[in-house]
C-alpha cells in the first residue's frame, strides 16, 4: 500500500505539469494569432476577446484540476499508561508513532494518523488494544 502513495503523487504532479505546459502553449499560440490578425486583418478585436476567453478558460481549468488540498494526516498527543501491542495496533491502522516521552505515571505519544480518524475512533482503537488512556487524545495539527 505504501508504494501506491508515491505513484499517486507522481500521477498528480504529471497531470498538473501537463496542464501548465498546455496553458503555456495556448498562451503563445494566442499571442501569435493576435499579433498576426492585428497586423494583417480587420478582425483584431474579435480575436483579442476570443483569446482572452480562451486564456481565462485555461486558467479556470488549471485551478479546478489542481486544487490545494489540506494535508492528508493529523497530529495527535496521547497519554497512556500501558503500551501493550502499540506497534501492531498503529501499523494496522496506518498510524505513525512520531515520538514517545516516558513519564513516571504515563507515557506521552505523538501520533500522525489519517485525517479521517476521529478522536472517538482513536480512543476506541487504543483502549480496545490494551491501552489505558490518562485523558482523551488531543489534536495538535
Amino acid at each position: 500500500m505504501e508504494h501506491s502513495k508515491p505513484s499517486l503523487h507522481r500521477a498528480r504532479r504529471w497531470r498538473r505539469d501537463t496542464v501548465e505546459l498546455a496553458a503555456a502553449f495556448l498562451s503563445v499560440t494566442a499571442a501569435d494569432l493576435i499579433a498576426k490578425v492585428v497586423l494583417h486583418g480587420s478582425d483584431g478585436p474579435v480575436v483579442l476577446v476570443s483569446s482572452a476567453v480562451a486564456l481565462l478558460a485555461a486558467a479556470l481549468l488549471h485551478a479546478w484540476w489542481s486544487p490545494h488540498a489540506p494535508p492528508p494526516t493529523t497530529l495527535w498527543r496521547v497519554r497512556t499508561t500501558a503500551l501493550a501491542h502499540t506497534h501492531t495496533t498503529l501499523a494496522d491502522h496506518r498510524i505513525t508513532l512520531l515520538s514517545l516521552h516516558p513519564h513516571p505515571t504515563t507515557d506521552e505519544l505523538f501520533l500522525r494518523t489519517p485525517r479521517s480518524l476521529t478522536p472517538a475512533a482513536l480512543t476506541t482503537l487504543l483502549t480496545t488494544s490494551g491501552h489505558t488512556l490518562a485523558d482523551a487524545p488531543t489534536r495538535i495539527a
